[in-house]
């Protein structure tokens, strides 16, 4: 299985903009850059177009990038760079962790970007993920210790509530929509919420020995098959595996991520790659027959990687 891996990156320290390289079969290699741009955070590719929150001509907001690395548009919006883009369609929404705000653009078909609205949630909420559910738009917010629910055209229509402290990060819906998945930042656990009523179900911690309140847990992705689902957490430079087999959590599993600070890893086929920020690489692992994390397989050198997307 041979695939194209696109890398976000900050561009703080060596890092340039947008990276590729190659995988297939675990093995990592010809890294290269892109796309020369500032700050893109996260990327999304779809369609065979990338689209970037980065910071661009005016300020912050969005570039979209041809699979050549050529810039086709970019739209400026805020003073600081979104943390999340999503697309849905033709329509993309960005997450501000440090203005607390959501933000709504438009793709059109000629890969030109074209603003909308931004709404704001609150000033410093941590917002951090845009995610899609039939025609809702959900937003988990850090610092609120909620998850809040719009619609498409972000007009608030409700929220999912934690306790607080817990800071929910990233989540991820089952195919069928019935069931989401979600793991907290500051709290380090795995939520099970039913999606048609939005009641949490379960929780469980994703660390070693039950333990809580570590911080800084990060990325969180599903098998294919729906019985696993991995979680990165980065104070412990982890991947934590949960079976969530009939949608009752159990930890089985914590394992290296085979460098430092795994702000952002994926699955392709039966390897997980994790994305290793202040390591600058990516870290190839082969997936035992049980969903469990097995041996690395091999690594290519990426600076400060934090996001990853492939084709």
């Amino acid at each position: 299985m041979k695939k194209t891996v696109y890398t976000g990156t900050y561009t703080g320290t060596g890092s340039k903009g947008i990276y590729r390289f190659s995988f297939e079969d675990g093995i990592l290699c010809d890294p290269e850059l892109l796309c020369e741009i500032e700050n893109p955070k996260y990327i999304n590719l779809q369609d065979g177009i990338i689209t970037a929150a980065a910071d661009v001509k005016g300020g912050s907001g969005i570039a979209s990038v041809s699979r050549e690395g050529e810039i086709l548009d970019t739209v400026s919006y805020e003073r600081r760079t979104s943390c999340y883009i999503g697309r849905n369609g033709n329509r993309l929404y960005t997450a501000n962790y440090h203005d607390g705000t959501v933000s709504l653009a438009e793709l059109n078909e000629d890969n030109t970007l074209k603003f909308i609205k931004t709404e704001i949630i609150r000033d410093g909420a941590g917002c951090h993920q845009v995610l899609f559910h039939g025609d809702k738009v959900l937003v988990p917010c850090l610092f609120l210790d909620r998850v809040v629910i719009f619609d498409a055209d972000l007009n608030r229509i409700g929220s999912i509530h934690f306790n607080h402290g817990t800071g929910p990060r990233h989540g991820i819906f089952t195919r069928d929509g019935q069931y989401l998945y979600l793991v907290s930042e500051l709290s380090n656990e795995l939520f099970v919420i039913k999606a048609d009523t939005w009641e949490i179900l379960s929780s469980i911690s994703v660390l070693p020995n039950g333990e809580k309140n570590k911080r800084d847990s990060a990325a969180i992705r599903l098998s294919e098959d729906e019985s696993k689902v991995y979680v990165s957490t980065r104070t412990m430079d982890i991947i934590s595996v949960v079976n969530v087999k009939d949608q009752k959590p159990e930890l089985i599993q914590t394992v290296s991520c085979g460098g430092r600070h795994p702000r952002d890893f994926t699955l392709i086929g039966n390897y997980l790659l994790s994305a290793n920020r202040f390591t600058n690489d990516v870290v190839s692992f082969r997936i035992n027959e049980d969903g469990t994390v097995g041996e690395k397989v091999s690594s290519v050198s990426i600076p400060e990687p934090v996001s990853l997307v492939f084709e």
